[in-house]
């Protein structure tokens, strides 16, 4: 009997020992399996320090290269001509005079109207700025009789009923000042659009003029105007300023020397950026092999619609450049809006945004945590850190998506599977 019982107390503990030795096997499985998949989950991306550069891309064309074209949009007859191929000139050279007929008289009459409007917007707005700096000092003064009163207010027995206006005065007077400031914010813009304007209706006044001048300095060449020519009579070419009279080109300036210039669109959250004298570079199509620099020369901030799209013209200056670049060949550039050295910085998926603010997910020992930062200037791949993570730790780029739950093997399905979104590359870690 002892002996049986001896012998049943043996088989206990071994199934005891194996009861023992399965559960610590499933906990470790588990735990194993619990690791792999909170890996598996998420693609992830380390905090890391390094050079960040801000770019904006835009596209356009070569507005001038080492020739500039003659325009002009007058029609009569040819009465003299000052110039002849082969000639050296300075800008604003005159170069031909025309006896102007009805319409080139009208044209000129016209143009010279639209310059007088111009050259009164820009005085115009120049007295308006002049006006609203007056009006700001005049509001602050308000403001500031205004809490006087409402600081003394105690010091003077007063009704509730004048309290509440010596309050409402002072919040009255308060948010006339805010008006005005942002009145006087916005007026240098104002004064630049017009003198942008000006300088456009001057363009067209002297293209519509009797007298003909030299649009830059250089060698005259392919100049096709003589005595008793009639202008009425040459085919006309479109206006590159964008100007609806017609224009034609009586002829080239070549200068090497000049500067070549490209004409870009910007638009209305770039152009709040770009400032004039960031550099930029530039490709061309027609120099795959090269890339060229330069720089923000002006902004046309009045802005143009197109189909309903508001874009913002801004030119660049090249600062070397090739004989043989030619208008309107197309370019496409990147304007250095901002660099930093050093700084903390993360892949641009990681950044989240919600209720204004912005956030990252940070992975630690299998947790997911939601952490508030502070972001800087991004570029196209990566965002600056300013507050909020620390160099080393593990950010969430995005979601593994192809994660097998089941273990099985997944990752070969068929190309047509409608489950196959593998990733291209790997996954940084």
């Amino acid at each position: 009997m002892i002996e049986k019982r001896k012998e049943n107390k043996k088989m206990w503990w071994k199934i005891a020992v194996v009861v023992v030795i399965l559960l610590l096997g499933w906990f470790g499985y588990k735990k194993i399996n619990a690791n792999e998949e909170t890996d598996n989950q998420y693609r992830t991306a380390t905090v890391s320090r390094g050079n960040l550069v801000s770019t904006i891309s835009a596209s356009g064309s070569i507005s001038s290269g080492g020739n500039t074209n003659i325009y002009t949009s007058i029609s009569g007859q040819v009465a003299a001509v000052y110039v002849k191929n082969g000639d050296s000139v300075r800008q604003g050279q005159k170069i031909a005079l025309i006896t102007l007929d009805q319409d080139g008289q009208r044209k000129q009459s016209s143009a010279w109207a639209s310059y007088l409007n111009a050259k009164n917007s820009v005085e115009s707005a120049k007295q308006n700025k002049s006006s609203l700096e007056n009006q700001v000092a005049t509001a602050q003064l308000a403001v500031d009789t205004a809490q006087d009163t409402v600081n003394n207010i105690e010091n003077f027995p007063k009704s509730d009923i004048q309290k509440e206006t010596i309050n409402s005065n002072l919040l009255t007077s308060q948010k006339n000042l805010e008006i005005i400031k942002s009145k006087l914010a916005t007026a240098d813009t104002a004064i630049n659009a017009a003198q942008s304007q000006l300088s456009a209706a001057w363009y067209s006044y002297q293209q519509a003029s009797a007298i003909i001048y030299a649009p830059a300095g250089g060698i005259v060449s392919n100049f096709a105007l003589v005595p008793g020519l009639s202008l009425a009579n040459l085919a006309t070419d479109s206006n590159t300023n964008g100007s609806s009279e017609s224009t034609q080109s009586v002829g080239v300036i070549v200068n090497p020397n000049a500067q070549t210039t490209a004409s870009i669109n910007l638009s209305e959250i770039d152009v709040t950026q770009v400032k004039t004298g960031q550099k930029v570079t530039m490709t061309l199509s027609a120099f795959a092999d090269k890339t060229f620099t330069g720089k923000i020369l002006s902004i046309n901030t009045s802005g143009q619609s197109n189909s309903g799209v508001i874009s913002y013209p801004a030119v660049i200056v090249f600062d070397t450049s090739l004989p043989n670049i030619y208008p309107n060949m197309s370019v496409s550039s990147n304007i250095l809006i901002d660099s930093k050295d050093n700084v903390l910085m993360v892949p641009n998926a990681a950044i989240q945004k919600s209720d204004g603010g912005n956030s990252v997910r940070v992975l630690k020992d299998n947790q997911v945590n939601t952490v508030s930062v502070e972001i800087g200037i991004s570029s196209d791949s990566n965002t600056e850190i300013i507050s909020g993570l620390d160099e080393g730790e593990t950010v969430i780029v995005g979601s593994n998506t192809t994660r097998n739950t089941d273990n099985s093997s997944s990752a070969t399905g068929s190309v047509f599977s409608s489950n196959n979104r593998g990733n291209m590359g790997g996954f940084m870690r």
